[in-house]
């Protein structure tokens, strides 16, 4: 077959229980589509084909983003036929056969679309019947999940015996994913999409298929009463919640089942905003110790900041007065030497007399805060020094120190970080003599700053440790209620719910009581009437022999 009606055909994309796919160009728009045929055995049945194009039209009706969507349903050359979205990816069976399970974190995701596709199709009153990893396409990213033949499987309604009078005509489609009432041969909703939906699930979170039977009537046995093996022994990661909606989704009796794809997407939307909070990969600190940690990890952080942004501060501060306190000094050493400097000036090398001024240079350097005091005339000789063995050599100024805040013609340097230099030139009656280098020690500087800085930290610590203190007392607090509710919660079940929280607290823990304590009573009359009934059931098969005998 090369065209069907105006439709090109290009390939066999693969084939399904009653119909053939096959890859077609539609030249009236330009597009490649996957053309959807009923096998010779079924077209010619026109109550089938009329079926095939009823539900197809159906179906059609639908468009969402995880739905391939349905362009086009008619008949050519009397065959029915329907034109679809070509979705570019790869069948989930596939990917199941090639990687087997899956992360649950991606289960999560595609199940989420998948619900969300069929709370759509129920709203519109299309029942899929044929929900199977097969039928379900994921884009090349493996993101996106499309659900494909909606409406399709719907003619598995028809009357069998026009279809083969066989057991295989009697399942259309694939019986290993089949809900127990399409098994039974009753009547469906969308709870059946629902369960099906969960066997496709749990496939894709262990990697095996719930019901492993291999004859129809072996599965129809096995679906309809056959537990699945508990998630656990396979896929021991995988989350409670997601454990027990895969649960909730294989109940048995469809009323057991989440009523509908909307409350399946939000049980799943509470899986995944718990897979959110909680921390994966391991077991959780206990509250009295996460809470503590957390806010100590919180106060160290602040503290670091503000320690250090305050030691940062005061540095600057008491650099500021260091520069202030060095430049008078350095002013006063100055005019000083300018009076001897310009005595000086005006005689030759032969006449000139610098041992007043190595006295009084000799004499301010005894000051405990003074490191170094050099005077240099202007012709770059050194002719005062608290070093006198410098006197008469060429000054040759510091390289490489880092530059500071400077006042007016002073120049202040970070003396090799052991002081601070201030070069500041010599001037006498408007003309400059030279210049004096002076270093002050900033011994008592750092020596602040380190002291500063020991206070902070022994106040941070025992603020954090105040800290610590606090939040595991608070955190004692919150666990022991919890751990009482906990216990509750655990003996609740095998009494049946008959029991109450005696409490006499106004916060939210009491609120939490008083919640179970309404949950309880809610719930202890049903079943203390299932269990009257059960024990009513024990007494008459034990009263129907004894009248029997009498």
């Amino acid at each position: 077959m090369t065209m069907l009606g105006r439709y090109e055909i290009l390939g066999r994309l693969g084939e399904g229980a009653m119909a053939d796919v096959f890859r077609a160009h539609d030249p009236d728009i330009g597009r490649t589509v996957a053309i959807k045929v009923l096998k010779p055995e079924y077209a010619r049945d026109p109550e089938i084909g009329r079926r095939f194009l009823r539900e197809a039209r159906a179906a059609g009706a639908l468009n969402h983003a995880n739905i391939a969507t349905i362009y086009d349903v008619g008949e050519a050359d009397g065959v029915a036929y329907l034109a679809m979205e070509l979705v570019d990816g790869q069948p989930l069976d596939a990917l199941l056969h090639a990687h087997g399970r899956m992360p649950y974190e991606r289960v999560l995701g595609l199940a989420r679309q998948l619900a969300d596709a069929l709370a759509y199709a129920h709203r519109a009153g299309v029942v899929h019947r044929d929900v199977k990893p097969s039928n379900i396409l994921l884009s090349a990213d493996g993101r996106t999940a499309k659900l494909l033949d909606f409406g399709v499987a719907r003619v598995g309604e028809c009357d069998v015996a026009s279809l083969a009078k066989t057991q295989v005509g009697q399942m259309i489609g694939t019986p290993r994913y089949m809900s127990p009432e399409q098994a039974l041969g009753l009547p469906v909703d969308q709870r059946s999409d629902l369960f099906s939906l969960g066997v496709v699930l749990y496939e894709m979170v262990t990697g095996k298929v719930a019901f492993p039977g291999m004859g129809l009537a072996t599965l129809a046995i096995q679906i309809a009463q056959d537990r699945v093996e508990p998630i656990g022994r396979t896929a021991a990661d995988c989350p409670p919640g997601l454990t027990f909606i895969i649960d909730k989704l294989l109940a048995k009796k469809p009323e057991a089942r989440f009523p509908d794809g909307d409350a399946l997407a939000a049980a799943i939307d509470r899986e995944i905003g718990a897979g959110k909070e909680a921390a994966p990969g391991r077991r959780g600190l206990p509250l009295r110790l996460k809470l503590p940690l957390a806010l100590v990890a919180v106060t160290a952080a602040a503290l670091i900041a503000s320690v250090s942004s305050v030691l940062s501060r005061e540095q600057q501060a008491l650099e500021h007065m260091a520069v202030v306190s060095g430049d008078t000094i350095a002013a006063f050493v100055t005019n000083n030497a300018a009076v001897l400097a310009a005595d000086n000036a005006g005689l030759s090398p032969d006449q000139q007399d610098w041992s007043a001024l190595q006295a009084f240079v000799v004499t301010a350097a005894r000051d405990r805060g003074v490191r170094d005091i050099t005077v240099i005339d202007g012709g770059g000789t050194i002719r005062a020094a608290s070093d006198a063995a410098r006197v008469g050599r060429r000054y040759g100024a510091a390289r490489g120190e880092v530059v500071m805040a400077g006042s007016g013609d002073t120049a202040v340097t970070a003396a090799n970080g052991t002081g601070l230099r201030f070069a500041r030139p010599i001037r006498y009656a408007g003309a400059r003599f030279g210049t004096v280098d002076l270093v002050l020690r900033r011994d008592a500087l750092d020596g602040a700053v380190a002291n500063s800085r020991s206070l902070l930290i022994a106040l941070s610590l025992i603020v954090m440790l105040a800290v610590l203190v606090v939040g595991y007392l608070s955190g004692a607090l919150v666990a022991r209620p919890l751990a009482r509710l906990r216990r509750a919660l655990d003996e609740a079940a095998d009494a049946d719910f008959a029991l109450r929280i005696s409490h006499r607290r106004r916060d939210e823990f009491g609120a939490a009581f008083d919640a179970f304590n309404r949950a309880a009573a809610a719930v202890e009359p049903n079943l203390r009437g299932h269990a009257a009934e059960a024990k009513a059931a024990v007494l008459a098969t034990r009263v129907a022999p004894a009248r029997r005998a009498a």
